[in-house]
């Protein structure tokens, strides 16, 4: 059974960070959702907060509240103010808690589903609850009358939004979340693709043990090596230099990296390395 040869060290680093590429996505991605979710839930609660006290304090509900029949007066109010406002339900009822409206027409008569107590107390307040359209964020204002002395309490508004209705707008913004996760995910492999493409032709796809092997046998080839051996970069320092050439030109171990014009060797051969097309001497 032949035995498959080590991925080379340019295909080691591409999968190395296209992991790390697409972690570093998934968990802004994973963050993002759940910061989306709680901004969602605040932003519906603030909504739901500004149509019950606006519905609570408006003149037309308070006269429709001390009259004999607020459903005929109130039903299509709260219809076209719930679509406008965009919240899922606007009911306003007695204080016993008897609907005057509600989206569905069979539901008004019937008893409120949640807490009233806070708002019978005359305080504002949010709640979680499950009710007939299923389980909502919503406030429950009381409605005063004005005209009584002490504001006495002849109604309550409660306005809500469902949690199926704040999840679809999550759900909505974390599809188009997930399609810029993605192209930030294509563009980074193709990046790094690309970057390592180039590693791989540097590197003659060579994994990092066939590398290491090789730069043993170099450094053991060079060192064994008796006559001595200098070599230049582009910029005329110097970037190898073995054992033999540091004996014979009586160089220490921080001559690698030195200019070479800045070192105190002989004026020929000072001369030979400098000049053009001179890339490396031997030393005898």
């Amino acid at each position: 059974m032949r035995i498959p040869r080590p991925r080379s060290l340019a295909g080691q680093l591409f999968a190395m960070q296209v992991v790390l590429v697409a972690v570093i996505v998934a968990g802004c991605a994973v963050f993002a959702y759940v910061s989306d979710r709680s901004q969602a839930e605040e932003t519906a609660r603030r909504q739901v907060f500004a149509t019950a006290t606006a519905v609570a304090k408006s003149p037309a509900v308070i006269e429709a509240a001390r009259s004999d029949h607020p459903t005929g007066l109130l039903q299509p109010y709260t219809e076209a103010l719930r679509k406008e406002a965009g919240v899922t339900f606007v009911t306003i009822m007695a204080p016993d808690g008897t609907r005057w409206t509600h989206p569905e027409a069979q539901e008004i008569g019937r008893t409120y589903l949640g807490h009233t107590g806070p708002a019978l107390a005359g305080r504002t307040f949010d709640e979680t609850y499950v009710g007939v359209l299923g389980r909502s964020v919503r406030v429950v204002a009381p409605v005063r009358d004005t005209g009584a002395r002490g504001g006495r309490i002849i109604g309550l508004v409660s306005a809500g939004i469902t949690i199926e209705t704040i999840s679809a707008q999550v759900r909505r913004q974390v599809a188009a979340l997930f399609g810029m996760a993605s192209g930030a995910l294509a563009l980074g492999g193709v990046g790094t693709y690309v970057i390592n493409a180039r590693l791989r032709r540097h590197t003659h796809g060579m994994n990092a043990r066939e590398l290491s092997r090789m730069h043993d046998y170099h450094e053991a080839a060079l060192h064994a090596v008796r006559e001595g051996l200098l070599m230049l970069d582009g910029r005329q320092h110097i970037a190898l230099i073995n054992d033999g050439g540091r004996e014979l030109l009586g160089l220490g171990p921080d001559a690698v990296g030195r200019p070479v014009a800045e070192m105190d060797l002989p004026e020929p051969l000072t001369a030979a390395l400098l000049a053009p097309g001179r890339a490396s001497t031997r030393c005898t």
